[in-house]
């Protein structure tokens, strides 16, 4: 299957314009400020993108995508990878859902007690990838029981200028509830009201009870992917 190479990111766009599947991924993980080039194939996608730090992320999608020369790599699965040159991470999905629905309803508690998210997220969630004071963070939303913060997640804009979930978190001892359900929801609904109309989420894929959760909210699901880092 043939590709052309492109370091024109309207030119990705256009390409990608009857493809929503893979438009939402190059749009959500490729900002255009940092766009170094992408491979487009009647069924292949691949591109890649600077980070700050000077390393290169690439993403690979379809059933035989060009591998981008990259630190970091993302492919959809089944995807060949040399494993001499790259060791497997992890697999995880990439979720999206529009707002419109939610445009009634209740809203979640915006949670500002920067103290009191730490200490839930350092308790039960010590891997999150978001943290209180964070610069792309819009909010944080809660989830009380007797007055005690039990759930918490966090809103953030990403240099694409995407809107995703990050960070989402619920205490030990009050997980199977369906507290982080609920609390997606009320966020979902807060976010409407500030005219925000579609938000993404990654979410490990062993974590079924998540990922269940999220499809009962209403979350679709993009694309599963794995990803792989450079070997040095």
């Amino acid at each position: 299957m043939t590709s052309s190479s492109t370091n024109n990111y309207a030119k990705v766009l256009n390409s990608l314009k009857h493809r929503a599947s893979d438009l939402e991924t190059f749009t959500t993980y490729a900002p255009e400020q940092r766009f170094i080039t992408a491979h487009v194939g009647d069924e292949n996608l691949s591109f890649s993108v600077a980070d700050e730090d000077g390393s290169i992320f690439a993403m690979a999608l379809g059933n035989d995508p060009v591998i981008l020369p990259c630190d970091r790599l993302s492919t959809t699965l089944n995807v060949k990878v040399d494993l001499t040159k790259y060791v497997h991470r992890v697999n995880w999905d990439f979720y999206s859902i529009d707002t419109d629905s939610f445009s009634s309803g209740k809203q979640a508690e915006i949670c500002t007690d920067e103290s009191e998210i730490t200490e839930l997220l350092k308790g039960h969630a010590r891997k999150s990838s978001v943290w209180p004071g964070n610069d792309e963070v819009i909010l944080w939303g809660g989830k009380r029981i007797d007055g005690q913060l039990v759930s918490v997640g966090a809103l953030v804009k990403w240099r694409t200028g995407q809107v995703m979930f990050a960070s989402i978190a619920t205490h030990s001892d009050y997980r199977g509830r369906g507290l982080a359900q609920e609390l997606v929801t009320e966020m979902l609904t807060s976010v409407a009201a500030q005219g925000i109309s579609h938000v993404g989420l990654g979410v490990f894929a062993l974590n079924v009870s998540a990922k269940r959760a999220y499809e009962k909210v209403g979350f679709t699901l993009v694309n599963e992917f794995s990803s792989y880092g450079l070997i040095t």
